[in-house]
This record gives structure tokens, sequence and C-alpha cells, in this order.
């Protein structure tokens, strides 16, 4: 027994040894981003850090410009979800763009969304835009309200609503000849 001690206890310490090594060595110190020169210099003589740059510009409006578009859109969606539940085909038309009737009346999206499974569930093929609004957007539209808007910029405005407590995107709005239209996602 001894003797086993005796072979295992420099293989044990050196274990020990090798992993408190491990645990106490400090990392390499981090090499800070490539800069310009200028950058590394003023930076270095004024003791201060460059200024993070922003990652993406947010398109600001006023509370006012707000409050407007909010009341303009909820008031599109009211006669919106009202030309739906009265599945009048014809108008709904004028509140798409053109842009959106183009993409969603392609034959090929049409096919793909043919292939949900609700839609292929019920045995329904689109082939028109009309089926589109008869077998999608006028079951799922008709009560639509809505909770707040994204402006993404002066004519472009996403539209939530909340759905069991879950925000979820309605429409993408653009704004053609002052009138607010559905646009592709």
């Amino acid at each position: 027994m001894v003797a086993q001690m005796k072979i295992l206890f420099p293989i044990a310490a050196s274990s020990i040894i090798l992993c408190s090594c491990m645990i106490f060595t400090p990392p390499a110190p981090e090499q800070p981003p490539e800069q310009p020169v200028e950058v590394i210099e003023e930076a270095e003589s004024e003791q201060i850090e460059p200024e993070p740059q922003p990652e993406a510009e947010e398109f600001v409006v006023t509370e006012e410009v707000y409050s407007k578009t909010f009341d303009e859109i909820e008031a599109f969606i009211r006669n919106l979800n009202e030309i739906i539940r009265n599945e009048d085909y014809d108008t709904w038309l004028t509140y798409l763009s053109k842009n959106y009737i183009e993409s969603t009346g392609d034959p090929e999206y049409l096919k793909q969304q043919s292939e949900q499974p609700l839609l292929k569930k019920s045995n329904v093929h689109l082939s028109s835009l009309r089926d589109y609004f008869t077998y999608v957007v006028v079951p799922s539209r008709t009560q639509a309200q809505l909770g707040e808007i994204e402006f993404i910029d002066e004519s472009q405005v996403r539209a939530f609503a909340m759905i069991r407590n879950t925000k979820a995107l309605l429409y993408l709005l653009v704004r053609e000849n002052d009138n607010w239209k559905i646009e592709v996602w």
C-alpha cells in the first residue's frame, strides 16, 4: 500500500500543480481593435476612449406626429376591417400598394401559401389574388385592432396589434399620394 502511495503521490501532485497553473495563469491581454493612428494618438494624449458609433439610426418623430399618424392608421384599419368583413374585394384592392398586388398575386407566392397547413388541410389551392383575399385575408383580418405603430421612415410604418399578450405585426404600411397602403413585408 505504501508503494502504491509513493507511485500515486507524484502523479497526483503533478496533476494538482498543472491544474493550479491553468487556474491561476492570467489571461493574455486583449489586443485593442485596430483604429486609425490619429484616433489612437488623440485618445492616448487626452486619456479618453473614442466614442462608440451608433449601430443604426432610428427614425424619430415628435409625439404630435406619432399621435396624428396613429389616428390616421387606426381609422385606415377600422375601414379596412369593414371592407374585409363585407368581403368587398374590389375596395380592398384600393388599400394595397402596387408592389403588394404584384407580389401577393404572383403564382409562385400563391402556390407557397397554398402549402400552409390550414389551407392544405382544407384542400384550398390559391390561384389568384381574389382567392388569397377570400381564403386568407377574410378569415384572419376582420377583427384587427391597432395597438401601436413604429416608424421606419417618414412614409413607412409598421402597425402592430397585441394578440394573446404578444406584439404581432398587422401590416407594413406605406404612404402613397397622401394615402396609406398595405405594403409587402
